[in-house]
């Protein structure tokens, strides 16, 4: 028989105490023995060393049997009912009879074993209260105390009556696990430990998993000396470590033995408080001698932990209340003052009120690169770089601390006045933002011992070991400013959003006002137009008018007495006279369209057959040809569109080839509105798509845009005109929800294409 002793050999100093294998230890404290049995058939597959004081076997008659050859069949029943098929790993107890003496056991399933431990049966006689009689209690203490301390303080007082402990403290741990005394029961001749802050190092991390795991552990004798588990071994086939994170009986760190012997405790027991599955703190009993508590007291003080562990959220909310009840009170008011007509943020009243809304010494609003700000503040450079620091390193929707100096790198320049704060951003992806500051808080910290000198060297072995010297050591803590609580964080939110409503609201008014002015300007720039357009039809037509008038008369009456060179100076005067008035003309057309809307149904047919007698001298001229079919009706003014195509047709008569009669031709069909990439607020589904197409000269298609500008002329030195009509078909297309575009080849073809919307496909 192959037989392993379990007990863990390897080094262990302070140096690596947070990678110990503290859950499987291969040994157990001495006031009771441990038993291993698979699930399946209860054979023995582990035991511990005094096993063979127990059972009065050695260790090699007891692994390997099965459990029924040492306890009842009684009791070997009342383990199966209960264990054989068991998935949770809650301790259950049992008294099992072995030698006509009593033991109580606790057992547990780990992997495939079912963990046996035992206990001498207690004989002394049960003076606890009852579960009743402590509920009750509990509730009086819940009732009396004003706070959580309070409460703490009443827990401990209770616990310590019950387990009759020197000392009982409720141990709180901070974010990173740093420990306070935050409440403690003591025998009057002992030094008292609370508010002393301890070192996360003292639990390490893997001790806190178990005590998350474990919520009850007991050492009874600081002095005591492990006793090894023994397992059968086949081999390397399996590792028969086992598992002792829910022992009752499972051996300490000899490290917390060296801590706790450095301290002066000879016994321990401790019970976990959780919050919201985590570890929130411990009630940690000592005594300083040996000290063996019972499971039914042991089970009477766990009761205490579980009671208090379900009052911290409550307690720790009421604890806020006031300050709730304060902080709403000020929100109230802040909002009242925001809504006042006219209010901004610029007001110092509301910024006051801002700031009080959150206990803060100061508050910055950041907005369009200004600072609006009330307080004591560093200097406006020192606050943008703080600014843009927050704004390029932050990337959530707050950031708070009480310590600035972790955080920032040049914190120490702003330390006089900014040790903490809270920065919120005005809006996503915004450049704005709204932060409250906290000045330095200078205070002492009270630690169990220095902290930074949490490893001693034992000059004799040089061994490194835990710090002996618990005396007060303090700490002066700077650089810090009161922490931020959960209802001022809240209220950050609430006044950041109903900032940036008013600052929105701000804008838009800003905007208003922005386009109001424009739109007066526009307005009198309308009439400015409207009086230029008055001008151009009458006072500037009519000296045109009469210029070309009089260049005839000279021309007809005086031709016989004029040289050649004057008539040539007066038929250039004349001519100009033409284009001149030609312009105007074209200027007026253009800046009448869309101001009077005479809109309705017109056959395009009929417009283009109006369109051709106006041009049916230049076309008969040229012998040119003008061919359309099945054109739609659509809704528009008539005039305007005829305008159009008179022009369209127009430059295809105008810009045709020498020598080669025009051949125009005019075609119509529906598409989507999804196939092109003009869109229109009225999201017409169908336009019907009418192209003008020639065999002119054509044109470069990269002047395919330029065309439509005002004056623009791309064969002007051979061609007349005032450049003035395809921006008037322009105008004309959109001013009835359409467009137009042109496409060219040079000495080739013209296509123009006008697109009306289909009225019914909206």
């Amino acid at each position: 028989m192959n037989i392993k002793n379990l007990i863990n050999k390897d080094a262990v100093n302070i140096t690596n105490c947070e990678s110990e294998p503290i859950h499987i230890p291969g040994s157990i404290q001495p006031h009771g023995f441990l038993l291993g049995a698979k699930k399946d058939d209860l054979t023995i597959t582990h035991c511990s060393e005094n096993c063979t004081l127990f059972l009065g076997v050695p260790v090699s008659e007891i692994l390997g049997k099965p459990l029924g050859n040492f306890f009842s069949s009684k009791d070997i029943t009342a383990l199966e009912q209960n264990y054989l098929q068991a998935t949770d790993e809650l301790t259950r107890p049992f008294v099992f009879i072995l030698s006509q003496k009593s033991y109580h056991v606790t057992a547990h399933v780990s992997g495939d074993i079912i963990v046996l431990e035992f206990e001498i049966l207690s004989e002394e006689p049960q003076l606890l209260p009852d579960i009743f009689i402590q509920m009750r209690r509990f509730a009086y203490h819940t009732e009396r105390a004003d706070n959580l301390k309070m409460l703490c303080q009443d827990i401990a007082d209770e616990t310590r009556k019950i387990t009759g402990y020197d000392r009982v403290m409720i141990y709180r741990f901070d974010k990173e696990y740093n420990g306070e005394v935050f409440a403690e029961s003591s025998i009057g001749n002992i030094e008292p430990f609370l508010g002393l802050h301890y070192p996360h190092t003292d639990i390490p991390i893997q001790a806190r998993e178990l005590y998350l795991r474990n919520l009850v552990r007991m050492l009874t004798n600081i002095d005591y000396v492990p006793v090894p588990i023994y397992a059968l071994a086949d081999g390397d086939a399996r590792d028969v470590n086992l598992d002792l994170s829910l022992s009752t009986l499972r051996s300490v760190s000899p490290i917390h033995v060296r801590y706790l012997k450095n301290m002066g405790v000879g016994a321990t027991f401790v019970i976990s408080l959780t919050h919201n599955k985590k570890l929130w703190g411990l009630i940690s009993c000592h005594h300083y001698s040996p000290k063996h508590i019972p499971y039914h007291t042991r089970l009477a003080a766990h009761l205490q932990g579980i009671f208090l562990s379900s009052q911290i959220d409550i307690r720790q909310v009421a604890d806020e209340f006031d300050l709730v009840k304060e902080a709403d009170k000020n929100l109230l008011e802040l909002r009242e003052l925001l809504s006042k007509k006219n209010n901004s943020i610029d007001n110092i009243e509301n910024l006051a009120l801002i700031k009080k809304a959150l206990n803060a010494d100061a508050v910055i609003v950041h907005y369009k690169n200004m600072l609006f700000k009330e307080g004591a503040l560093p200097g406006d450079e020192q606050l943008f770089d703080l600014i843009n620091w927050l704004r390029s390193t932050i990337h959530s929707d707050r950031f708070h601390t009480s310590c600035l100096m972790r955080h920032y790198p040049a914190a120490e320049a702003v330390s006089d006045t900014i040790a903490g704060l809270i920065y919120v951003p005005l809006g996503s992806d915004s450049n704005n933002g709204i932060m409250w500051t906290r000045k330095e808080i200078e205070k002492t910290k009270n630690w169990a011992g220095d902290p930074s000198k949490a490893i001693n060297v034992n000059e004799e072995t040089k061994a490194l070991t835990p710090r002996k010297s618990f005396e007060i050591w303090k700490e002066s803590v700077r650089y810090n400013s009161s922490e931020w609580l959960k209802p001022e964080l809240s209220a950050s939110s609430f006044i950041s959003f109903t900032i940036q409503q008013l600052l929105h609201l701000a804008d838009l008014t800003e905007e208003e006002t922005r386009y109001r002015n424009l739109n007066e300007r526009l307005l009198k720039a309308n009439e400015e137009l409207a009086n230029m357009n008055w001008i151009s039809s009458h006072d500037l037509k009519e000296p045109l008018r009469k210029i070309r008038i009089y260049a005839s008369l000279l021309l007809e009456k005086e031709a016989n007495q004029i040289p050649e060179s004057v008539k040539t100076t007066i038929t250039r005067m004349q001519s100009s006279a033409e284009r001149m008035q030609l312009l105007i003309e074209d200027l007026i057309a253009y800046t009448k369209i869309g101001r009077h809307d005479n809109r309705h149904t017109i056959d395009l047919g009929e417009i283009l057959k109006e369109a051709t007698v106006q041009l049916e001298e230049d076309s008969r001229e040229k012998g040119a040809t003008i061919q359309w079919k099945d054109l739609p009706q659509i809704k528009g003014d008539s005039y305007q569109v005829k305008q159009l195509f008179i022009n369209l047709l127009g430059n295809a008569l105008k810009f045709s080839k020498p020598g080669l009669p025009p051949a125009i031709m005019i075609t119509c069909e529906t598409v989507a509105s999804k196939q092109l990439a003009f869109s229109n607020e009225k999201h017409f589904k169908n336009y019907y798509k009418i192209t003008v197409a020639d065999n002119g000269i054509g044109f470069d298609d990269q002047y395919k845009e330029e065309i439509f500008k005002i004056f623009q002329r791309l064969h002007a030195n051979h061609y007349d005109g005032s450049g003035m009509g395809l921006a008037i078909c322009k105008k004309i297309a959109e001013a009835h929800e359409g467009f137009i575009e042109a496409t060219g080849i040079e000495a080739s073809e013209s296509k123009f294409t006008v697109y009306f919307p289909q009225q019914d496909s909206k």
